[in-house]
């Protein structure tokens, strides 16, 4: 089985020996790779933004130029989907336009993407009109409300659609041993980050040291942090890999405020915090539902509640048998559903299952096909 992984940004590369050594994670299109290869003869390609930014040929610099890096993307997969037994793409934003060149043709190559926000107004034009979802054999969503809305409100099939726990590197993402401390906590990421809210909530808490991490190599929006005057005790900056763990390790427990939306922004945070074994409080949005079960293994505030933020920090800060036990579940919750391995394995026998009948011929059933290899 031949496969190319769509990854729509620079994939890093040469990041061996770092991971091996516990100072980088390791990135989930590496580690998707990895569970592809255990296929006999199997082969896998990546193809990133960098590959994008390389090629040369006219109409691929011209989709760049008008479409983006994601539609050029798309059209360079198209163009080679004969060398392919199947195509992953991570993430809509390169599956939908993939999916309507594919429609363009009655011959397929199998494809498998990730549906991270399928229900932006936008993207009802694509699946619902354009029927996109006909070239995915499978798409993988992260939340229940992405899931209700592509099967409710787009009409995608429940044979073409399935809900999937987001992903830690749980060797990476562990405990640590550093000493705690007792009056730090700390947040990470910018996607839809409420900071605002968190920072009104502890401003009045002078003894409280808040560490914001507030950067993310993808989100596109704006660090609220950067134009506005912080208290006295709060810090924002960027933190690298090993930095992050480490942040994390030495606070007491760990923060994402979110504005609301319906999908699950901020689950990157939240997973590699859980996966530490770090009582979580978490912002409880419309698509942030999956994961954090109030007072088991985490706890979750209303959209905008300063004084529940304070409340929930405050009820972590005094009761350290609570942080504990929500540690611990929060671990083990990771162990069970969300490590890079479940995901990596999960998403690998959907790009086989899809591969399957690329390999077939026209007028040929997958029991005729298995009947002559027998």
């Amino acid at each position: 089985m031949k496969t190319l992984l769509l990854i729509p940004s620079v994939a890093k590369t040469d990041i061996e020996a770092e991971v091996a050594s516990g100072n980088h994670p390791t990135m989930d299109y590496h580690a998707l790779a990895a569970a592809l290869r255990l296929e006999h003869e199997a082969t896998v390609e990546i193809l990133d933004y960098a590959a994008v930014d390389r090629e040369t040929a006219p109409i691929i610099r011209l989709a760049r130029r008008f479409g983006g890096r994601d539609a050029a993307m798309a059209l360079m997969a198209f163009r080679r989907r004969g060398e392919f037994s199947v195509l992953f793409s991570n993430g809509e934003n390169v599956g939908i336009p993939l999916a309507l060149l594919l429609g363009l043709l009655p011959r397929r190559v199998g494809h498998v993407t990730i549906g991270h926000r399928l229900s932006t107004g936008k993207k009802q034009l694509f699946f619902r009109l354009l029927k996109a979802q006909r070239r995915m054999d499978k798409i993988f969503v992260y939340a229940q409300s992405q899931y209700d809305w592509a099967a409710d409100r787009l009409g995608i099939s429940p044979e073409r659609l399935s809900l999937i726990p987001f992903h830690a590197d749980d060797r990476f993402y562990h405990a640590v041993p550093v000493p705690v401390k007792l009056d730090q906590i700390c947040a990470a990421g910018l996607e839809w980050r409420d900071y605002p809210t968190l920072i009104t909530a502890v401003e009045p808490l002078p003894e409280l040291s808040v560490r914001l991490a507030a950067a993310s190599p993808w989100s596109k929006h704006k660090d609220e942090t950067a134009e506005r005057t912080l208290p006295a005790n709060v810090e924002a900056r960027r933190y690298e890999y090993r930095d992050l763990r480490t942040l994390y390790g030495e606070s007491s427990f760990v923060v994402v405020p979110l504005y609301e939306t319906d999908f699950q922004a901020g689950i990157t945070t939240i997973l590699e915090a859980m996966a530490m074994g770090k009582a979580v409080i978490a912002t409880r949005t419309t698509g942030q539902t999956d994961v954090i079960t109030d007072g088991e293994n985490g706890l979750t505030v209303a959209p905008g509640d300063v004084e529940g933020w304070q409340g929930a920090i405050q009820c972590l800060r005094t009761d350290e048998a609570l942080r504990h036990r929500l540690g611990h579940n929060a671990r083990r919750w990771v162990e069970e559903n969300a490590t890079l391995d479940h995901w990596a394995i999960r998403i690998a026998q959907a790009l086989r299952d899809a591969a399957a009948p690329a390999a077939i011929g026209h007028g040929e059933s997958i029991s005729h096909l298995r009947s002559k290899q027998v």
